[in-house]
Protein backbone atom coordinates (compact mmCIF):
# COMPACT_ATOMS: atom_id res chain seq x y z
CA UNK A 1 0.00 0.00 0.00
CA UNK A 2 2.70 2.29 0.91
CA UNK A 3 4.80 1.60 -2.48
CA UNK A 4 1.69 2.81 -4.38
CA UNK A 5 1.27 5.99 -2.56
CA UNK A 6 4.32 6.73 -2.96
CA UNK A 7 4.07 5.92 -6.85
CA UNK A 8 1.26 8.11 -7.03
CA UNK A 9 2.83 11.16 -4.98
CA UNK A 10 5.40 10.69 -7.60
CA UNK A 11 3.20 10.33 -10.47
CA UNK A 12 1.49 13.94 -9.22
CA UNK A 13 4.94 15.52 -8.78
CA UNK A 14 6.34 14.43 -12.41
CA UNK A 15 2.48 15.30 -14.21
CA UNK A 16 3.48 18.98 -12.50
CA UNK A 17 7.03 18.94 -14.03
CA UNK A 18 5.63 18.32 -17.25
CA UNK A 19 2.58 20.84 -17.34
CA UNK A 20 4.71 23.70 -16.28
CA UNK A 21 5.41 25.91 -18.89
CA UNK A 22 9.20 25.76 -20.27
CA UNK A 23 11.31 29.40 -19.58
CA UNK A 24 11.26 30.66 -23.31
CA UNK A 25 15.00 31.41 -24.87
CA UNK A 26 16.12 34.31 -23.72
CA UNK A 27 17.76 36.54 -27.03
CA UNK A 28 20.18 39.08 -27.61
CA UNK A 29 19.73 40.55 -30.86
CA UNK A 30 20.88 43.96 -30.27
CA UNK A 31 23.53 45.52 -32.63
CA UNK A 32 26.51 46.13 -31.14
CA UNK A 33 28.25 49.18 -32.13
CA UNK A 34 26.73 49.12 -35.53
CA UNK A 35 27.53 45.24 -35.90
CA UNK A 36 24.86 42.75 -36.45
CA UNK A 37 25.24 38.86 -35.55
CA UNK A 38 28.20 37.21 -37.90
CA UNK A 39 29.35 40.90 -38.63
CA UNK A 40 29.06 44.13 -40.73
CA UNK A 41 30.02 42.29 -43.88
CA UNK A 42 26.48 39.95 -44.34
CA UNK A 43 27.13 36.93 -46.20
CA UNK A 44 24.04 34.20 -47.35
CA UNK A 45 24.54 31.06 -45.74
CA UNK A 46 27.30 28.82 -47.72
CA UNK A 47 25.11 25.77 -48.05
CA UNK A 48 22.15 28.46 -50.15
CA UNK A 49 25.27 29.39 -52.72
CA UNK A 50 27.99 26.46 -52.59
CA UNK A 51 25.70 24.40 -56.05
CA UNK A 52 27.60 27.13 -57.64
CA UNK A 53 30.83 27.16 -57.10
CA UNK A 54 33.85 25.40 -58.00
CA UNK A 55 35.04 23.58 -55.10
CA UNK A 56 38.00 22.19 -56.88
CA UNK A 57 40.04 25.16 -56.72
CA UNK A 58 39.21 26.73 -53.43
CA UNK A 59 41.66 26.29 -50.97
CA UNK A 60 41.17 26.61 -47.23
CA UNK A 61 44.38 26.86 -45.30
CA UNK A 62 46.59 28.44 -42.17
CA UNK A 63 49.26 30.83 -42.24
CA UNK A 64 51.83 31.23 -39.75
CA UNK A 65 51.62 35.30 -39.10
CA UNK A 66 53.56 36.88 -36.48
CA UNK A 67 51.55 38.03 -33.16
CA UNK A 68 53.11 41.35 -32.55
CA UNK A 69 54.83 43.21 -35.56
CA UNK A 70 55.82 46.11 -33.37
CA UNK A 71 57.89 44.30 -30.65
CA UNK A 72 60.90 42.53 -32.57
CA UNK A 73 61.53 40.78 -29.52
CA UNK A 74 58.23 38.73 -29.09
CA UNK A 75 58.72 35.73 -31.76
CA UNK A 76 55.46 34.48 -30.79
CA UNK A 77 53.26 33.35 -34.10
CA UNK A 78 49.81 32.04 -34.60
CA UNK A 79 48.05 30.21 -37.10
CA UNK A 80 46.09 32.42 -39.03
CA UNK A 81 43.01 31.50 -41.63
CA UNK A 82 42.82 31.89 -44.97
CA UNK A 83 41.08 31.26 -48.62
CA UNK A 84 41.94 31.39 -51.94
CA UNK A 85 41.11 30.40 -55.44
CA UNK A 86 43.16 30.62 -58.64
CA UNK A 87 39.86 29.59 -61.01
CA UNK A 88 40.12 32.87 -62.70
CA UNK A 89 43.98 33.88 -62.76
CA UNK A 90 45.67 34.31 -65.97
CA UNK A 91 49.73 34.24 -66.34
CA UNK A 92 50.91 38.06 -65.30
CA UNK A 93 46.93 38.36 -63.39
CA UNK A 94 46.65 40.79 -60.29
CA UNK A 95 46.15 39.61 -57.29
CA UNK A 96 43.19 40.37 -55.28
CA UNK A 97 42.84 40.48 -51.01
CA UNK A 98 39.45 40.48 -49.35
CA UNK A 99 40.40 41.35 -46.01
CA UNK A 100 38.40 39.95 -42.86
CA UNK A 101 36.88 42.20 -40.34
CA UNK A 102 34.95 42.19 -37.59
CA UNK A 103 33.57 38.26 -38.33
CA UNK A 104 34.68 34.87 -39.39
CA UNK A 105 35.48 34.49 -42.73
CA UNK A 106 34.55 31.81 -45.18
CA UNK A 107 35.30 30.73 -48.54
CA UNK A 108 31.87 33.07 -49.59
CA UNK A 109 34.09 35.92 -51.02
CA UNK A 110 36.73 33.94 -52.74
CA UNK A 111 34.41 31.25 -54.65
CA UNK A 112 30.98 32.70 -55.44
CA UNK A 113 30.55 33.63 -59.18
CA UNK A 114 28.99 36.90 -59.65
CA UNK A 115 29.78 39.22 -56.28
CA UNK A 116 31.89 42.16 -57.35
CA UNK A 117 35.25 40.85 -56.14
CA UNK A 118 34.98 37.16 -58.72
CA UNK A 119 33.34 39.33 -61.70
CA UNK A 120 36.49 41.84 -60.93
CA UNK A 121 38.79 38.82 -61.05
CA UNK A 122 37.33 36.83 -63.68
CA UNK A 123 37.68 40.53 -65.98
CA UNK A 124 41.17 41.19 -65.21
CA UNK A 125 42.53 37.23 -64.53
CA UNK A 126 42.96 37.42 -60.98
CA UNK A 127 44.07 34.99 -58.38
CA UNK A 128 41.86 35.41 -55.05
CA UNK A 129 42.63 35.75 -51.48
CA UNK A 130 40.97 36.17 -48.47
CA UNK A 131 42.63 36.88 -44.79
CA UNK A 132 40.58 36.38 -41.65
CA UNK A 133 41.38 38.82 -39.14
CA UNK A 134 43.30 38.05 -35.76
CA UNK A 135 40.72 37.79 -33.11
CA UNK A 136 37.78 36.15 -35.10
CA UNK A 137 36.40 33.57 -36.55
CA UNK A 138 38.95 30.40 -36.32
CA UNK A 139 42.10 32.78 -35.71
CA UNK A 140 42.87 32.53 -32.29
CA UNK A 141 46.30 34.45 -31.80
CA UNK A 142 46.32 34.06 -27.73
CA UNK A 143 45.04 31.38 -25.55
CA UNK A 144 42.35 33.72 -24.28
CA UNK A 145 40.47 36.84 -24.25
CA UNK A 146 41.77 38.50 -21.39
CA UNK A 147 42.82 42.29 -21.78
CA UNK A 148 46.75 41.69 -21.13
CA UNK A 149 46.27 39.46 -24.86
CA UNK A 150 43.40 42.03 -26.42
CA UNK A 151 46.66 44.45 -26.61
CA UNK A 152 46.91 42.45 -29.71
CA UNK A 153 44.08 42.60 -31.49
CA UNK A 154 44.31 46.13 -33.20
CA UNK A 155 43.55 47.55 -37.00
CA UNK A 156 47.34 48.10 -37.10
CA UNK A 157 48.90 44.66 -36.32
CA UNK A 158 46.18 43.61 -38.95
CA UNK A 159 47.35 46.05 -41.73
CA UNK A 160 50.70 44.37 -40.88
CA UNK A 161 49.38 40.85 -41.06
CA UNK A 162 48.37 41.70 -44.80
CA UNK A 163 51.41 43.12 -45.52
CA UNK A 164 53.26 40.15 -44.28
CA UNK A 165 50.54 37.83 -45.86
CA UNK A 166 51.36 39.46 -48.99
CA UNK A 167 54.96 39.08 -48.99
CA UNK A 168 54.75 35.31 -48.08
CA UNK A 169 51.97 34.34 -50.99
CA UNK A 170 54.09 36.12 -53.28
CA UNK A 171 57.22 33.79 -52.39
CA UNK A 172 54.86 30.80 -51.91
CA UNK A 173 53.35 31.25 -55.52
CA UNK A 174 56.43 32.14 -58.05
CA UNK A 175 53.47 33.16 -60.81
CA UNK A 176 52.68 36.19 -58.26
CA UNK A 177 55.99 37.52 -58.15
CA UNK A 178 55.27 40.33 -60.14
CA UNK A 179 51.70 40.58 -59.52
CA UNK A 180 49.75 44.40 -58.26
CA UNK A 181 48.16 43.13 -55.55
CA UNK A 182 44.93 44.99 -54.93
CA UNK A 183 43.03 45.23 -51.60
CA UNK A 184 38.69 44.93 -50.63
CA UNK A 185 37.05 45.25 -47.52
CA UNK A 186 33.56 46.22 -46.72
CA UNK A 187 32.68 48.15 -43.93
CA UNK A 188 35.60 48.12 -41.14
CA UNK A 189 37.64 45.97 -43.38
CA UNK A 190 36.59 48.56 -46.30
CA UNK A 191 38.59 50.92 -44.22
CA UNK A 192 41.39 48.41 -43.84
CA UNK A 193 41.50 47.79 -47.15
CA UNK A 194 42.27 51.68 -47.58
CA UNK A 195 44.52 52.16 -44.79
CA UNK A 196 46.71 48.74 -45.92
CA UNK A 197 47.24 50.55 -49.31
CA UNK A 198 48.32 53.96 -47.44
CA UNK A 199 50.48 52.14 -45.20
CA UNK A 200 52.16 49.85 -47.70
CA UNK A 201 52.08 51.69 -51.15
CA UNK A 202 55.18 49.05 -52.15
CA UNK A 203 53.19 45.98 -51.61
CA UNK A 204 49.08 47.14 -52.37
CA UNK A 205 48.91 48.49 -55.75
CA UNK A 206 45.23 49.40 -55.06
CA UNK A 207 42.71 49.38 -53.15
CA UNK A 208 38.57 48.73 -52.60
CA UNK A 209 37.49 50.19 -49.77
CA UNK A 210 33.63 49.40 -49.82
CA UNK A 211 31.52 51.54 -46.66
CA UNK A 212 34.83 51.94 -45.01
CA UNK A 213 34.61 54.44 -42.07
CA UNK A 214 37.93 56.22 -42.67
CA UNK A 215 37.40 58.98 -39.97
CA UNK A 216 36.69 57.61 -36.05
CA UNK A 217 34.51 59.42 -33.92
CA UNK A 218 33.67 58.77 -30.13
CA UNK A 219 30.08 60.14 -30.21
CA UNK A 220 28.76 58.99 -33.69
CA UNK A 221 25.26 60.88 -33.25
CA UNK A 222 25.29 60.82 -36.93
CA UNK A 223 24.26 57.51 -37.10
CA UNK A 224 20.74 57.94 -36.19
CA UNK A 225 20.38 61.28 -38.43
CA UNK A 226 21.35 59.60 -41.45
CA UNK A 227 18.66 56.26 -39.76
CA UNK A 228 15.91 59.05 -39.72
CA UNK A 229 16.64 60.88 -43.23
CA UNK A 230 16.86 57.80 -45.03
CA UNK A 231 12.91 56.35 -43.35
CA UNK A 232 11.85 60.14 -44.18
CA UNK A 233 13.48 60.13 -47.90
CA UNK A 234 11.44 56.33 -47.97
CA UNK A 235 7.79 57.86 -46.80
CA UNK A 236 7.58 61.53 -44.87
CA UNK A 237 4.07 59.89 -43.19
CA UNK A 238 6.05 56.55 -42.58
CA UNK A 239 8.71 59.15 -40.88
CA UNK A 240 5.92 60.49 -38.63
CA UNK A 241 4.65 57.57 -37.74
CA UNK A 242 7.88 56.28 -36.56
CA UNK A 243 8.78 58.73 -34.14
CA UNK A 244 5.06 58.54 -32.96
CA UNK A 245 6.41 55.53 -31.55
CA UNK A 246 9.59 56.54 -30.09
CA UNK A 247 8.12 59.19 -28.41
CA UNK A 248 5.12 57.16 -27.60
CA UNK A 249 7.91 54.90 -25.59
CA UNK A 250 9.33 57.49 -24.05
CA UNK A 251 5.86 58.63 -22.87
CA UNK A 252 4.66 54.93 -21.78
CA UNK A 253 7.97 54.56 -19.73
CA UNK A 254 6.59 57.24 -16.91
CA UNK A 255 4.21 54.83 -15.67
CA UNK A 256 3.81 51.26 -14.90
CA UNK A 257 0.49 50.51 -16.87
CA UNK A 258 2.93 51.73 -19.36
CA UNK A 259 5.87 49.96 -19.07
CA UNK A 260 3.63 46.58 -18.93
CA UNK A 261 2.33 47.24 -22.63
CA UNK A 262 6.22 47.65 -23.56
CA UNK A 263 6.80 44.75 -22.23
CA UNK A 264 4.24 43.20 -24.22
CA UNK A 265 4.56 45.01 -27.40
CA UNK A 266 8.64 44.22 -28.12
CA UNK A 267 8.39 40.75 -25.99
CA UNK A 268 11.24 41.47 -23.26
CA UNK A 269 12.02 38.77 -21.03
CA UNK A 270 12.18 40.89 -18.18
CA UNK A 271 10.26 43.83 -16.71
CA UNK A 272 11.47 47.15 -17.58
CA UNK A 273 13.49 48.52 -15.24
CA UNK A 274 14.24 52.25 -14.42
CA UNK A 275 17.69 52.47 -13.54
CA UNK A 276 20.09 54.12 -15.87
CA UNK A 277 21.77 51.47 -17.14
CA UNK A 278 18.81 48.98 -18.13
CA UNK A 279 16.72 51.53 -19.10
CA UNK A 280 19.04 52.24 -21.79
CA UNK A 281 19.79 49.13 -22.74
CA UNK A 282 16.43 48.77 -23.50
CA UNK A 283 16.43 51.71 -25.28
CA UNK A 284 19.00 49.92 -27.39
CA UNK A 285 16.57 47.43 -27.93
CA UNK A 286 13.80 49.89 -29.31
CA UNK A 287 16.25 51.09 -31.71
CA UNK A 288 17.93 48.12 -33.15
CA UNK A 289 15.61 46.48 -35.80
CA UNK A 290 15.05 49.68 -37.18
CA UNK A 291 18.91 50.61 -37.22
CA UNK A 292 19.74 47.03 -38.64
CA UNK A 293 16.81 47.21 -41.59
CA UNK A 294 17.78 51.10 -42.61
CA UNK A 295 22.04 49.45 -42.42
CA UNK A 296 21.24 47.02 -44.83
CA UNK A 297 17.80 47.77 -46.69
CA UNK A 298 17.53 46.09 -50.27
CA UNK A 299 21.44 44.81 -49.99
CA UNK A 300 21.54 41.47 -52.01
CA UNK A 301 22.47 39.59 -49.07
CA UNK A 302 19.81 36.98 -47.93
CA UNK A 303 16.67 38.71 -46.35
CA UNK A 304 17.79 42.34 -46.92
CA UNK A 305 17.01 41.94 -50.21
CA UNK A 306 13.65 42.55 -50.09
CA UNK A 307 12.25 41.63 -46.80
CA UNK A 308 14.17 43.61 -44.54
CA UNK A 309 14.09 46.80 -46.13
CA UNK A 310 12.40 50.17 -44.86
CA UNK A 311 9.56 49.59 -47.36
CA UNK A 312 8.57 46.40 -46.38
CA UNK A 313 9.83 46.03 -42.62
CA UNK A 314 9.13 49.59 -41.45
CA UNK A 315 6.75 51.30 -43.23
CA UNK A 316 4.54 48.38 -44.60
CA UNK A 317 3.46 48.50 -40.95
CA UNK A 318 3.60 51.99 -39.79
CA UNK A 319 1.68 53.37 -42.60
CA UNK A 320 -1.51 50.99 -41.95
CA UNK A 321 -3.69 53.00 -40.44
CA UNK A 322 -5.52 49.81 -38.72
CA UNK A 323 -3.29 49.82 -36.45
CA UNK A 324 -2.25 52.09 -33.58
CA UNK A 325 1.47 53.54 -32.48
CA UNK A 326 2.33 51.07 -30.50
CA UNK A 327 0.74 47.89 -32.74
CA UNK A 328 2.88 49.31 -35.50
CA UNK A 329 5.99 48.83 -33.67
CA UNK A 330 5.37 45.75 -32.24
CA UNK A 331 4.59 44.18 -35.88
CA UNK A 332 8.01 45.98 -36.99
CA UNK A 333 9.70 44.42 -34.00
CA UNK A 334 7.96 41.33 -34.11
CA UNK A 335 8.53 40.58 -38.10
CA UNK A 336 12.38 41.29 -37.75
CA UNK A 337 12.74 38.58 -35.13
CA UNK A 338 10.43 36.38 -37.22
CA UNK A 339 12.72 36.55 -40.09
CA UNK A 340 16.09 37.02 -38.41
CA UNK A 341 14.74 33.35 -36.79
CA UNK A 342 15.33 35.10 -33.29
CA UNK A 343 12.36 32.88 -31.28
CA UNK A 344 12.19 33.80 -27.82
CA UNK A 345 11.86 36.84 -25.70
CA UNK A 346 14.28 39.66 -25.74
CA UNK A 347 16.64 39.74 -22.90
CA UNK A 348 16.65 43.50 -21.45
CA UNK A 349 19.25 42.42 -18.50
CA UNK A 350 21.77 45.28 -18.71
CA UNK A 351 24.44 43.39 -16.01
CA UNK A 352 23.74 40.06 -18.06
CA UNK A 353 24.80 41.74 -21.09
CA UNK A 354 28.31 42.99 -19.26
CA UNK A 355 28.57 39.29 -17.97
CA UNK A 356 28.42 37.40 -21.29
CA UNK A 357 30.66 40.29 -22.71
CA UNK A 358 33.09 39.75 -19.91
CA UNK A 359 34.08 35.99 -21.21
CA UNK A 360 37.45 36.30 -21.99
CA UNK A 361 37.23 32.46 -23.79
CA UNK A 362 36.89 32.01 -27.31
CA UNK A 363 33.11 31.40 -26.65
CA UNK A 364 29.86 32.96 -28.15
CA UNK A 365 30.93 36.13 -27.25
CA UNK A 366 34.18 35.69 -29.18
CA UNK A 367 33.68 38.27 -31.97
CA UNK A 368 31.25 41.06 -29.84
CA UNK A 369 34.01 41.15 -27.29
CA UNK A 370 36.88 41.61 -29.55
CA UNK A 371 34.77 44.26 -31.62
CA UNK A 372 33.85 46.29 -28.53
CA UNK A 373 37.48 46.09 -27.80
CA UNK A 374 38.60 48.14 -30.94
CA UNK A 375 35.69 50.60 -30.41
CA UNK A 376 36.96 51.34 -26.71
CA UNK A 377 40.65 51.45 -28.49
CA UNK A 378 40.74 52.46 -31.81
CA UNK A 379 37.22 53.84 -33.25
CA UNK A 380 34.65 55.07 -31.03
CA UNK A 381 31.78 55.24 -33.35
CA UNK A 382 29.71 55.16 -30.71
CA UNK A 383 25.57 55.92 -32.24
CA UNK A 384 24.07 57.99 -29.81
CA UNK A 385 21.27 60.24 -29.63
CA UNK A 386 22.75 63.34 -28.69
CA UNK A 387 21.98 65.17 -32.10
CA UNK A 388 19.58 68.09 -31.86
CA UNK A 389 17.58 66.55 -35.01
CA UNK A 390 17.52 63.12 -34.21
CA UNK A 391 17.86 62.56 -30.64
CA UNK A 392 14.49 64.19 -30.38
CA UNK A 393 13.05 62.24 -33.29
CA UNK A 394 14.05 58.84 -31.80
CA UNK A 395 12.57 60.04 -28.15
CA UNK A 396 15.05 62.12 -26.63
CA UNK A 397 18.59 63.42 -26.41
CA UNK A 398 19.51 61.71 -23.38
CA UNK A 399 17.80 58.37 -24.58
CA UNK A 400 21.53 57.29 -25.57
CA UNK A 401 24.03 58.73 -24.69
CA UNK A 402 27.87 58.00 -26.04
CA UNK A 403 29.01 58.18 -22.64
CA UNK A 404 26.64 55.06 -21.90
CA UNK A 405 28.90 53.07 -24.14
CA UNK A 406 32.00 54.39 -22.59
CA UNK A 407 30.80 53.27 -19.32
CA UNK A 408 30.70 49.74 -20.94
CA UNK A 409 33.64 49.53 -22.04
CA UNK A 410 34.77 50.38 -18.21
CA UNK A 411 32.46 47.44 -16.84
CA UNK A 412 33.86 45.11 -19.62
CA UNK A 413 37.66 46.02 -19.91
CA UNK A 414 38.95 47.84 -16.85
CA UNK A 415 38.94 51.30 -15.61
CA UNK A 416 41.62 52.30 -17.13
CA UNK A 417 39.01 52.18 -20.80
CA UNK A 418 37.29 55.41 -19.71
CA UNK A 419 36.22 58.38 -21.66
CA UNK A 420 39.72 60.37 -21.54
CA UNK A 421 41.17 57.08 -22.73
CA UNK A 422 39.00 56.38 -25.55
CA UNK A 423 39.40 60.01 -27.01
CA UNK A 424 43.06 59.79 -26.61
CA UNK A 425 42.32 56.87 -28.99
CA UNK A 426 40.25 57.89 -31.39
CA UNK A 427 42.49 60.98 -31.48
CA UNK A 428 45.67 58.78 -32.21
CA UNK A 429 43.62 56.66 -35.10
CA UNK A 430 42.88 59.67 -36.93
CA UNK A 431 46.39 61.09 -36.70
CA UNK A 432 47.79 57.32 -37.30
CA UNK A 433 45.49 56.86 -40.26
CA UNK A 434 44.85 60.47 -41.63
CA UNK A 435 41.39 60.65 -41.23
CA UNK A 436 39.18 61.23 -43.65
CA UNK A 437 40.41 64.18 -44.76
CA UNK A 438 44.16 62.82 -44.41
CA UNK A 439 43.59 60.21 -47.25
CA UNK A 440 45.61 61.07 -49.63
CA UNK A 441 47.39 57.87 -50.90
CA UNK A 442 46.54 57.50 -55.00
CA UNK A 443 44.54 54.29 -56.22
CA UNK A 444 41.83 54.50 -53.17
CA UNK A 445 38.30 53.24 -54.55
CA UNK A 446 35.57 54.46 -51.78
CA UNK A 447 32.14 53.70 -52.87
CA UNK A 448 29.73 54.58 -50.44
CA UNK A 449 25.81 54.20 -50.47
CA UNK A 450 23.79 57.06 -48.75
CA UNK A 451 20.85 55.65 -46.72
CA UNK A 452 23.54 53.96 -45.27
CA UNK A 453 24.40 55.05 -41.60
CA UNK A 454 28.08 54.95 -41.99
CA UNK A 455 28.55 56.55 -44.89
CA UNK A 456 28.87 59.69 -42.44
CA UNK A 457 32.10 58.49 -41.66
CA UNK A 458 33.39 57.64 -44.99
CA UNK A 459 35.68 60.03 -47.30
CA UNK A 460 32.34 61.15 -49.78
CA UNK A 461 34.50 63.46 -51.63
CA UNK A 462 38.03 63.95 -53.05
CA UNK A 463 40.35 66.83 -55.25
CA UNK A 464 42.27 63.92 -56.61
CA UNK A 465 41.65 61.76 -59.97
CA UNK A 466 43.33 58.61 -58.28
CA UNK A 467 41.15 58.97 -55.06
CA UNK A 468 37.65 58.15 -56.31
CA UNK A 469 34.98 58.09 -54.29
CA UNK A 470 31.72 56.25 -55.48
CA UNK A 471 28.62 57.67 -53.46
CA UNK A 472 25.98 55.52 -54.72
CA UNK A 473 22.48 56.89 -54.47
CA UNK A 474 19.52 55.06 -52.68
CA UNK A 475 21.61 52.29 -51.31
CA UNK A 476 22.56 50.79 -48.21
CA UNK A 477 25.83 49.22 -46.58
CA UNK A 478 28.37 47.34 -48.44
CA UNK A 479 26.19 47.22 -51.48
CA UNK A 480 28.65 47.21 -54.15
CA UNK A 481 30.16 44.49 -53.17
CA UNK A 482 27.12 41.54 -53.71
CA UNK A 483 25.79 40.14 -56.99
CA UNK A 484 23.83 42.02 -59.88
CA UNK A 485 20.13 41.51 -58.45
CA UNK A 486 17.01 42.47 -60.37
CA UNK A 487 16.48 44.51 -58.08
CA UNK A 488 19.09 46.49 -58.29
CA UNK A 489 18.62 50.29 -59.06
CA UNK A 490 20.38 52.11 -62.25
CA UNK A 491 22.44 53.96 -59.60
CA UNK A 492 24.01 50.86 -58.38
CA UNK A 493 24.72 49.22 -61.54
CA UNK A 494 26.75 52.22 -62.75
CA UNK A 495 28.58 52.21 -59.55
CA UNK A 496 29.42 48.81 -60.20
CA UNK A 497 30.34 50.02 -63.77
CA UNK A 498 32.32 52.65 -62.81
CA UNK A 499 34.72 50.84 -60.06
CA UNK A 500 35.11 48.13 -62.89
CA UNK A 501 36.03 50.90 -65.01
CA UNK A 502 38.28 53.05 -62.70
CA UNK A 503 39.90 49.56 -61.62
CA UNK A 504 41.06 48.16 -64.44
CA UNK A 505 42.43 51.34 -66.19
CA UNK A 506 44.77 51.43 -63.00
CA UNK A 507 45.61 48.04 -63.48
CA UNK A 508 46.58 48.69 -67.48
CA UNK A 509 47.83 52.00 -66.60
Amino acid sequence: MRQVLVLLVAACLLSEVLSAPAEEKRIRRNMIRGRPRGGMKKTPPMSSVEHLINKDTVVSSTFTQTLDHFDSSNTKTFQQRYYHNNQWYKDGGPAFLMLGGEGPESSYWVSYPGLEITNLAAKQGAWVFDIEHRFYGETKPTSDMSVPNLKYLSSAQAIEDAATFIKAMTLKYPQLKNAKWVTFGGSYSGALAAWTRAKHPELVYAAVGSSGPVQAEVDFKEYLEVVQNSITRNSTACAASVTAGFNLVAQLLQTTDGRKQLKTAFHTCQDIQLDDKNLKYFWETVYSPYMEIVQYSGDAAGAFATQLTISNAICKYHLNAKTDTLTKMKQVNDYFNLVQEYYGCNDINYQAFIDFMADTSFGYAQSDRAWVWQTCTEFGYYQSTSSATAGPWFGGNANLPAQYYIDECTAIYGGAYNSQEVQTAVDYTNQYYGGRDGLTTSRILLPNGDIDPWHALGKLTSSTADIVPVVINGTAHCADMYGASSHDSIYLTNARQKISDVLDGWLHA
